[in-house]
């Protein structure tokens, strides 16, 4: 997969040549040879300094987060844990950029009145513009691996058995209601598939070691092992044998809920842009029909 992550490499104020002292903005202001400034002046002069001390310190502090959470980011599909941790992530993100334009909006303040900063408000500025050029490719990142996690091959399970007569035919186009996975509730799916079975919501302890997933939605009768002809009842034992989120394949389940309906397999695109194919189940009353 083509990673989107842009590299954060050097960046900072430092990396520009800006450098912060105990005197003043420029050596024009402290030249030897110059005569005792304007105490007005001067003080202004201190005033610029330590805002843009501060702008470097903001803006570092960001950089910082931004660095922490490229690094986290593991390669889809994601485990339930992942998921919830990303979506963290996302809000995060959201957070940076907002203090990236409150930043922005600092230094816009602290330059519309200097007659000659030596430092330059074009560097600066392009300084924050790479940084939420970061911020947005790690969002982007986080949405393509929620699009991956929800995609699959399109196989199914051999005994799994065609619906009759379902309300939403194989390639015709509907409006998704589940909230699932993120970006999936309000997006126009086309089907994929249509299939009758018993669909189940579970507990399941993921085999990677993390915490029990609970209440995933959902899980098939026949992605069940050794599930035997009649559905199962709330509260039985089960092995998985389902690969829809990372260490689930082989878990341990518990039955939470049964339905006998209508399963469906479908195409879409998520409300945030990402393309998700053969995504694996929505049940027929998640899905309406559109207007």
């Amino acid at each position: 997969m083509t990673n989107k992550i842009l590299k954060i490499s050097g960046l900072g104020l430092a990396s520009l040549g800006i450098v912060f002292s105990a005197g003043g903005v420029s050596a024009d202001a402290h030249n030897m040879g110059v005569k005792m400034q304007n105490s007005a002046q001067v003080k202004a002069e201190s005033n610029f300094e330590k805002n843009l001390a501060k702008i470097d310190k903001k803006v570092n502090a960001i950089i910082v987060k931004i660095k922490g959470i490229r690094a986290s980011l593991e390669e889809p599909p994601l485990s339930a844990e992942e998921v919830e941790r990303y979506k963290e992530y996302k809000e995060e993100i959201d957070d940076l950029l907002n203090r990236l334009n409150a930043t922005e909006k600092h230094l816009e303040a602290i330059t519309k009145n200097t007659d000659k900063p030596n430092v330059s408000s074009e560097e600066i500025e392009g300084l924050l513009n790479e940084v939420r050029l970061n911020a947005l490719e790690i969002k982007e990142t986080i949405e393509f691996h929620f699009a991956e996690t929800m995609s699959s091959s399109g196989d199914v399970p051999d005994k799994l058995e065609e619906a009759e007569n379902p309300a939403f035919e194989i390639g015709s186009q509907a409006i998704i209601e589940a909230d699932h996975m993120p970006g999936m509730k309000g997006a126009l799916a086309t089907i994929a598939g249509a299939y009758e079975t018993t669909a189940y919501s579970v507990t399941y302890y993921p085999t990677t070691g993390e915490e029990p997933v609970k209440d995933h939605k959902w899980v098939i009768h026949e992605e069940i092992e050794n599930a035997g002809e009649e559905s199962l009842k709330p509260g039985t034992e089960v092995t998985l044998i389902a690969d829809h989120m990372e260490g689930m394949d082989g878990a341990k389940a518990v039955i939470e809920s049964a339905a006998e309906t209508n399963v469906y397999m479908l195409d879409f695109t998520t409300t945030t842009g990402e393309k998700v194919d053969n995504h694996k189940w929505i049940i027929e009353s998640e899905l309406a029909p559109i207007e």
